[in-house]
């Protein structure tokens, strides 16, 4: 679901941001309702790397043998559950933010065709030449998120189904491996989701900086 989720994030903020003469062409009021949806993915993200934290915790707690085992794997259950349904929140959103962007790509598309000038026409795409790398660096780094997400999501759901069968300290021992393994990805989810993070709000700045303050 979050592989999902990051490619519509993707598509979406790609096809909104390319061309900078389409927010020119709206007015300021869209500009800053475009740029404010982009921000609400960042709040999405924000939201997914909190509870890849929960879960990594309650997951470590789990790999230490003593204590209360049974306690310790229903909490990490449970947030392993919780970033599951999380990202199919994710994908909702992101996939009623692509509709919309898509929308105001297809008016875009209808005003540039009425530009007569020629040093308007060089500005609109001096200006995308411009945005380019920043789109780039959102595909990049929502990218890899997504490609490392779907694997360490699986890996974690194993975890849960075997120490669900052997909840005991030779379960647990026999699982480290996998336990290194999930926190070794989660981080590496998180990093490539705050790159994500910044990228999007630096794009956002470049398209209706008052938006990008909020």
């Amino acid at each position: 679901m979050f592989a999902r989720f990051m490619k519509i994030a993707l598509v979406a903020l790609m096809v909104l941001a390319l061309p900078h003469a389409a927010l020119a062409a709206a007015t300021p009021q869209q500009a800053e309702k475009v740029a404010s949806k982009m921000l609400d993915l960042t709040k999405v993200v924000d939201a997914i790397q909190t509870q890849i934290d929960a879960t990594l915790t309650s997951m470590n707690d789990l790999a230490k043998p003593e204590g209360d085992l049974v306690a310790k794997y229903k909490t990490f259950s449970a947030n392993v559950d919780k970033l599951d349904k999380g990202a199919q929140k994710a994908k909702s959103a992101a996939e009623s933010a692509a509709s919309k962007r898509e929308q105001y790509l297809k008016e875009w598309q209808a005003s540039q065709g009425q530009i007569q000038n020629e040093q308007l026409k060089s500005a609109s795409e001096a200006r995308r030449a411009e945005l380019m790398p920043k789109i780039e660096a959102i595909k990049t780094s929502l990218g890899s998120a997504r490609d490392t997400y779907t694997p360490f999501m699986q890996d974690l759901k194993d975890l849960k189904v075997f120490l669900g069968t052997q909840l005991n300290p030779g379960g647990v021992a026999a699982a480290a491996a996998l336990f290194e393994k999930c926190n070794s990805a989660g981080e590496k989810v998180k990093s490539d989701l705050t790159a994500g993070n910044v990228a999007i709000k630096d794009l956002a700045s470049s398209i209706a900086p008052s938006a990008a303050k909020k």
